[in-house]
């Protein structure tokens, strides 16, 4: 700053305090700041999760969801159980509401179950079948609505109480940062959650009996 600059700058703030009001004034402009952090302004939000029934559209931003039901079974139709394991399934229709299709299972990050629940190291689902084809979902393609079975494989729920609670993460869509112009649905710290009742397995993905 030239010696013009600083007495202009030493002028402005001379002139600024010589009155008391201009001093309070910019006492409480300094101290709005302090104020605002004791209070908790510039804090990250806390995460949120809310309670939602079954039944009832819920918006988790990938998609639109309507969960039914859960239901423990061995008789599925779909490949990879061990020995004392079972399929839970969680029933829900739902409704890709982005603009590229979602590939359900592995790494989607909306639908967990509650820990120790799930035999396997992967939270998301392992399988996802289709309840009008039972079929594999495959992508979950944008604008259409999907009756869905989402599969986990448990070793715990011999003995099926008559309610277990699915969590349904909020997701956002968002850049990558370490690939500029890729996009994905990321999972946030907000959630709901919602106590499903135990619900017969869809017969149209069950193994006939002959089979087993």
């Amino acid at each position: 700053m030239t010696e013009a600059g600083a007495i202009t700058a030493r002028t402005a703030v001379v002139a600024m305090l010589a009155t008391w009001p201009r001093r309070v004034a910019l006492a409480l402009l300094l101290l709005l700041p302090v104020v605002v952090a004791a209070l908790g302004g510039f804090r990250p939000g806390e995460p949120t999760t809310r309670t939602v029934e079954a039944g009832v559209p819920t918006d988790t931003g990938a998609y639109l969801v309507v969960p039914h039901g859960y239901f423990v079974s061995d008789r599925v139709d779909a490949y990879g159980l061990e020995d004392g394991e079972q399929w839970v399934g969680v029933v829900v229709e739902l409704t890709n509401q982005g603009d590229e299709p979602i590939y359900l299972t592995f790494n989607d990050e909306t639908f967990r179950l509650p820990d120790g629940v799930v035999a396997s190291d992967l939270a998301s689902a392992q399988e996802a079948i289709r309840l009008d084809t039972g079929t594999n979902l495959g992508e979950v393609q944008p604008g259409l609505r999907y009756q869905v079975a989402l599969l986990w494989r448990t070793a715990v729920l011999a003995d099926p109480p008559p309610e277990l609670t699915l969590s349904m993460t909020r997701t956002i869509y968002r850049e990558w940062s370490i690939e500029a112009g890729y996009y994905t649905w990321r999972a946030t710290e907000d959630a709901y959650e919602v106590a499903l009742p135990l619900v017969e397995p869809p017969e149209i993905i069950l193994e006939d009996e002959e089979d087993l």
